[in-house]
């Protein structure tokens, strides 16, 4: 790893461990957790990046399965999944486990339809977190005024 690197470290967690000047996986990717408290997390990544050891990645996906839709199934059950957990000092869920785990595929149209309103959500809801934080920070700056 590396300080400024092009592509962020993806090794379990819920946020990247590090930077580093080379990928391993594309972008539009989804990424489990592995191993760790936050076993079981489920990520759509958007951009390029580098793949740890304790990170599962679904590529290679069949052509009738909506990466998208996949993601936001997968979000919708992660507590399911991240019952899959073995272990108490460093909790992990083994591959074998996790290839058990039943996905409910619809038609690829159905897909298509869901994963376009759950990504319209998705955009709207990061819409209005910006604008929440827009109005802490202007908050802020208010009280900030009022008390100098």
């Amino acid at each position: 790893m590396i300080k400024n690197g092009k592509y962020y470290v993806l090794n379990g967690g819920v946020a990247a461990s590090g930077r580093t000047d080379n990928f391993n996986t594309d972008k539009n990717t989804i990424s489990i957790s592995e191993g760790g408290n936050s076993c079981g997390f489920v990520l759509f990544n958007t951009e390029k990046f580098w793949s740890g050891g304790h990170c599962y990645t679904l590529q290679n996906l069949k052509q009738n399965i909506n990466n998208q839709y996949l993601f936001h199934y997968l979000k919708f059950h992660e507590k399911q999944i991240m019952s899959l957990r073995v272990g108490s000092g460093l909790p992990n869920i083994q591959k074998s486990e996790l290839e058990k785990f039943e996905v409910l595929l619809p038609s690829e149209d159905i897909q298509n339809k869901i994963a376009n309103i759950m990504s319209n959500i998705t955009s709207y809801e990061d819409v209005v977190k910006k604008e929440l934080l827009n109005l802490d920070k202007l908050k802020l700056a208010l009280l900030q005024k009022m008390f100098i």
